[in-house]
């Protein structure tokens, strides 16, 4: 299991990720070091489990990250670029275009 101090996700699915979306879910670390943010509860969290959704620009890229929280670490689902919509909804809420 790959992990940061506040962070924490599966090997298997980082790995998948890279492969498929070129994106190590250990970049998802810095959507959280204070900068700017969109998020919300996932209307998609499955039954027992809060899931959150978080955007945020990295490096120009509006990437779209799922995550739940596992004792004190924020466990990463799936992190991918964001899709245009979202990027616009993420742009009109942060007041950039």
């Amino acid at each position: 299991m790959g992990e940061t101090d506040d962070l924490e996700w599966d090997d298997a699915k980082d790995h998948l990720t890279q492969m498929h979306r070129s994106l190590s879910l250990a970049i998802a670390a810095r959507l959280f070091d204070g900068r700017l943010r969109l998020e919300r509860i996932s209307p998609k969290s499955p039954l027992g489990e809060v899931r959150w959704e978080t955007m945020g620009d990295i490096d120009g890229r509006v990437l779209f990250c799922v995550w739940t929280w596992r004792g004190r670490k924020r466990r990463v689902i799936s992190l991918r670029p964001a899709s245009r919509s979202e990027r616009n909804a993420y742009r009109e809420a942060v007041g950039r275009r």
